[in-house]
């Protein structure tokens, strides 16, 4: 399954070894002991995370980013976040994030879904808040916060 995977320009392959000082360069921070214990990381897996990052994915055919600008009323804008999981250097997941957005974070995902089915094929799993595809080792899910201002975005590999 190719992905084509983006954060802030950085290219990410599942499985493959992350680029430690290309996410430096893309203000990707490595987590400390509070953000382990807060995001429940798995034991032997390091942690790198970006705000406001944007990702790029399906040869940059999709594409998530923030939108801060203060000139916008408040429910025009919102937030990302971007985590990356790491298991002796090989990103395991990816977990990218809509923050606060009132219209993005539906938006993104009805985006994203499509985008998505057009590469990857059907979903195996289809509602309105959670679609998930799997191919191999390879999970892709789509989730919808109950709120309807939040959403994720998770890719990982599996273990068989």
């Amino acid at each position: 399954m190719s992905l084509e995977l983006k954060i802030n320009s950085v290219p990410i392959e599942l499985g493959g070894i992350a680029d430690i000082d290309a996410l430096g360069q893309a203000d990707f921070q490595k987590s400390g002991p509070l953000r382990k214990l807060f995001n429940n990381q798995p034991l032997g897996q390091t942690l790198y995370w970006a705000d406001n990052c944007k990702l790029e994915c399906f040869d940059e055919e999709f594409c998530i980013y923030p939108c801060t600008h203060g000139y916008l009323n408040r429910d025009r804008q919102w937030k990302t976040r971007g985590a990356l999981y790491l298991d002796e250097g090989k990103v395991q997941k990816l977990e990218f994030q809509v923050v606060d957005g009132k219209y993005a974070a539906s938006s993104f995902l009805d985006r994203f879904v499509e985008a998505c089915s057009g590469v990857l094929g059907n979903p195996v799993e289809n509602s309105r808040l959670l679609t998930r595809w799997a191919n191999g080792a390879t999970v892709v899910t789509s989730i919808l916060h109950p709120d309807k201002v939040n959403a994720d975005f998770l890719l990982e590999l599996k273990e068989s």
